[in-house]
């Protein structure tokens, strides 16, 4: 068991998932239920060339739908001492990754200068090239700033170069569990005095075809483009993209320094099905449940109370899932236990892959924080000052409330 003198707090968030940039539109979406899947725009790729509906079809993907967030590329290359000649040849990855870092650090309260040159890391998880598959289908534009521009080791040493940074610096591809696997990295990092502070991510982007067309060949892909986390109705699961990205630090150091606290991680942990099930793309029962098993003492089996799952939505994937949740947590629960809720962001903004386990993080972190300060979440966003005056003066919210309300939302704004 880890100590909890070696907790790590999150005190800084930066996100911009499909439904809008910023934790006031992702925390809207969640609350409103929504799914983000929209129609793939022309401007990403040509789905009347790529789409079909045959799966026997080769060279073709059976959907045409996708999670997408707005504005992509989108970037304010001065604001980040970049030239536009290099900016023109970075991949959209490393730019979300530079805009959401810069928003996590600002909702910390961190000014870019009093974090320069502190020995904190950067570990960024990311798994998809398309950006670099695209530019190297023109061989005569390709300039010094391609290999910079689309490496993957660049999205997070560009990070630590733009903010002066000198911890350890380094992307993750551990696929879908890839931001998640940075987290847990970045915390053993910070245990281990490796870093005083970490930014770790994810982030995934959709700009290129080819890989819908090889997840509808492994019959993986919702047709609808929809992922339906634990419903009889899932078909495979809809792509989504997105980054998030959350600052780290000593939670002894943290309280310390009067930062906000969004939440605590107090153990991670990382394994490998090996050759337990076959093919290699399916996920273990037996390997999840360990995990977990291990992971759990008496006393968090007792005290959780809701499980952010992977749950793509998938007809092999999601049963396995709460497979193991079952057998390693609700049905080792002391009897009489609250009932073990589970769910999974996908549902709105569909699987954003190597960004997706900070989704979750980022989705529970917001939703902890609200419950600490025992403010109804739907009380929060979307309302002006004067709608929140007014709901205190019918009796709606106490005087107390109101102002949590407001000081949360200057702290969004």
């Amino acid at each position: 068991m880890e100590d909890a003198e070696d907790d790590v707090a999150v005190i800084g968030i930066g996100c911009n998932f499909p439904g809008g940039e910023g934790l006031d539109n992702f925390w809207r979406v969640l609350l409103e239920g929504k799914n983000c899947t929209v129609d793939i725009p022309a401007e990403r790729f040509d789905t009347t060339f790529w789409y079909d509906p045959d799966d026997r079809k080769p060279g073709k993907t059976q959907t045409t739908k996708a999670a997408l967030i707005e504005g992509l590329n989108e970037f304010d290359h001065k604001f980040f001492g970049i030239t536009e000649a290099e900016a023109d040849f970075m991949d959209p990855q490393q730019k979300l990754l530079l805009q959401c870092t810069y928003r996590a650090l600002e909702d910390a309260g961190m000014a870019m200068e009093s974090i320069s040159g502190s020995r904190t890391g950067v570990y960024i998880g990311l798994m998809n090239s398309d950006y670099e598959m695209l530019r190297s289908n023109s061989p005569t534009t390709i300039t010094h700033y391609n290999g910079t521009g689309a490496a993957m080791s660049v999205a997070a040493n560009r990070i630590s170069f733009t903010f002066n940074l000198t911890g350890p610096s380094f992307a993750i591809d551990s696929a879908c569990s890839s931001s998640l696997v940075a987290v847990h990295l970045a915390s053993q990092a910070i245990k281990q005095g490796d870093c005083e502070m970490a930014v770790c991510g994810g982030v995934s982007c959709i700009i290129e075809p080819r890989v819908f067309v090889a997840l509808s060949k492994a019959k993986m892909i919702s047709p609808e483009g929809i992922s339906r986390p634990f419903s009889s109705r899932a078909d495979g699961y809809g792509r989504g993209e997105g980054c998030g990205v959350v600052l780290l630090k000593p939670l002894k150091k943290a309280i310390k320094d009067c930062n906000k606290i969004w939440g605590i991680i107090s153990k991670t942990a990382v394994n490998q099905d090996g050759h337990s099930v076959t093919p290699i793309t399916k996920p273990s029962m037996v390997q999840q449940q360990a995990l977990l098993q291990r992971l759990y003492s008496e006393s968090d089996l007792a005290n959780v109370q809701y499980i952010e799952a992977h749950g793509t939505g998938t007809p092999v994937g999601d049963p396995t899932e709460a497979g193991s949740i079952s057998n390693a947590i609700a049905k080792a629960r002391p009897p009489g236990s609250e009932t073990l809720r589970i769910g999974s962001v996908k549902g709105n903004i569909g699987h954003t892959e190597s960004a997706a386990g900070v989704a979750g993080l980022i989705k529970v972190a917001i939703a902890t924080l609200l419950k600490h300060w025992g403010v109804k979440p739907y009380a929060v966003l979307g309302h002006s000052v004067g709608e929140v005056a007014a709901a205190q003066c019918s009796g709606l919210l106490s005087l107390e409330d109101a102002v949590k309300v407001l000081h949360h939302r200057s702290a969004l704004q």
